[in-house]
């Protein structure tokens, strides 16, 4: 009998043991996605490029150009940049109408990418002129095994440099990576998946014919009715294929988060050092008493509220309290494809000012602040605002950065650097320009018009709805007044133009 039951508890807890063992398999499978490539690059330089390769119609036409690989944890991106224009002679003709770039072209742009320093590629752009998707002929594939041997095999290029073979028709694109295996000689044809492409006005995010899907997310369900009566079924499948990161996922943080869920956004990771405390629940989006009796985490309480509210009903979430400055969470923001930034600190604001433009991830940087005659009386009577405003300026490549807008200054940046004692002893002693972010006033109201601009700027950039560019917007709290601020790059700021495109080559000011 005592065998007998002994045998039987055995036998459940080998069953349990291979239960945990294939969950197991499962959770490693599922946070091991398959890595994708996707291209990058600005409006003005993808009309550059295709217009110069387009405009040899009928005839096929080519345009080199450089290019720079951006790695995140579960994506690709390469990044073009400076096209090289050809001329006169630059361009032969295989067979009379099969396009072919000359040793005298090939050895501009060998000697650009060296002069563009490390970590730089290049790009190949032809044309199959006409309307509809491209497709890759064989001469085509021929071409691209002869290119990779030849810039690879020669040493031209580095093993690890980026290259890139993109083809155009003229309503669509594809591309593919090409990577040689020195050992066996083989050239291996990864598939480009999506294209961003970055303007002033609008951010375009478009899948190829070749995009492997996540299940379900083709699929519009009926309960997003009034949202594709705004922005039809294929408006609803972009959202759903968009990653949004929060970096800073506090009072206005917490509301954007759960506006994007319920917007129809299928990725979204958050970053926030804090927990969520009694005096956050007031001006919160999705935080409790519950949350702050645990002292949660602020990114986690927020992820985990989302899957409840959301529209993509199987949404990825991802929560980090690491600073976004720590190396090791810098892959994880490079999958994402906009940045909405919610910080006090100027340290992560000038990390992701220069992120913004090295790896041609847009941002919206917003805030707000309020003037009242008992910011420094947590127990006053009464009070007076005396003023107040919302802003919300948009990073991209070709505009202005944070410091061409004077929203971060050499003083600002290295007054956060100082000891925790000394900014205490300064505050002590008037010395510090503004309250530190625990004391600053807050009201839900206040917090809900700067989530409110967030989503209506990210509305904007991602269906275009404008038109126009618009860097910054600001709402005055005491007049009630909306207004677009013509904010410009200045000619003279090498922060922006030094990093723009920098990819991984770029240096990032990492936590310590």
């Amino acid at each position: 009998m005592v065998r007998s039951l002994w045998e039987k508890a055995l036998r459940r807890v080998t069953r349990l043991l291979r239960l945990r063992m294939a969950d197991r398999a499962t959770s490693d499978a599922i946070e091991t996605p398959r890595r994708r490539l996707e291209v990058a690059w600005t409006t003005a330089d993808r009309e550059a490029i295709e217009q110069a390769a387009l405009a040899a119609a009928p005839s096929e036409g080519a345009v080199v150009a450089l290019c720079r690989k951006s790695t995140g944890a579960t994506r690709d991106t390469y990044i073009v940049l400076e096209p090289i224009t050809p001329v006169a002679g630059d361009l032969g003709y295989h067979r009379g109408r099969l396009v072919t770039v000359t040793a005298r072209y090939w050895n501009r742009a060998i000697d650009q990418r060296a002069d563009a320093g490390p970590g730089t590629g290049l790009c190949v752009l032809h044309t199959h002129p006409g309307e509809g998707v491209p497709v890759w002929s064989g001469d085509d594939d021929l071409a691209d095994e002869q290119l990779a041997h030849f810039l690879f095999g020669e040493g031209f290029l580095p093993p690890d440099a980026p290259l890139l073979s993109l083809v155009a028709s003229h309503s669509d694109l594809r591309g593919r990576a090409l990577t040689l295996d020195s050992a066996t000689g083989a050239v291996d044809m990864r598939p480009v998946e999506r294209v961003r492409t970055l303007g002033l006005d609008r951010v375009v995010i478009k899948a190829t014919i070749d995009r492997a899907w996540p299940r379900g997310r083709r699929e519009v369900p009926s309960h997003a009715d009034r949202s594709v009566r705004v922005f039809g079924r294929e408006g609803q499948r972009l959202l759903a294929d968009v990653h949004v990161a929060l970096v800073g996922n506090g009072g206005v943080g917490s509301i954007v988060g759960d506006q994007v869920a319920r917007w129809g956004v299928g990725r979204v990771s958050g970053w926030d050092p804090d927990v969520v405390r009694g005096l956050n629940i007031n001006r919160s989006g999705v935080f409790t008493f519950a949350d702050a009796a645990l002292e949660r985490p602020k990114a986690q309480a927020l992820a985990e509220a989302l899957p409840a509210v959301a529209l993509v009903r199987d949404i990825d979430t991802r929560w980090s309290q690491y600073d976004v400055r720590d190396p090791r969470e810098l892959p994880y923001i490079l999958d994402s494809d906009v940045v909405v930034m919610l910080v006090d600190d100027p340290r992560p604001r000038h990390f992701i000012n220069r992120l913004a433009f090295a790896h041609y991830i847009p941002t919206l940087d917003g805030g707000n602040a309020i003037r009242s005659t008992a910011e420094d009386d947590a127990d006053a009577e009464s009070a007076t605002v005396e003023s107040g405003g919302v802003r919300v300026s948009h990073l991209t490549p070709g505009g202005p950065c944070l410091w061409c807008a004077g929203h971060i200054n050499a003083q600002r940046l290295s007054l956060a650097f100082r000891p925790a004692g000394d900014v205490a002893a300064d505050r002590a002693r008037g010395y510090v320009e503004h309250l530190g972010p625990e004391h600053a006033p807050s009201v839900m109201p206040v917090n809900s018009m700067t989530a409110a601009l967030i989503m209506g700027r990210l509305q904007d950039l991602l269906f275009g709805l404008s038109g126009r560019a618009v860097p910054e917007v600001y709402f005055d709290v005491v007049a009630g007044t909306l207004d677009e601020l013509p904010r410009a790059r200045r000619s003279d700021c090498r922060r922006c133009r030094r990093w723009e495109g920098r990819a991984d080559g770029a240096e990032l000011p990492f936590a310590e």
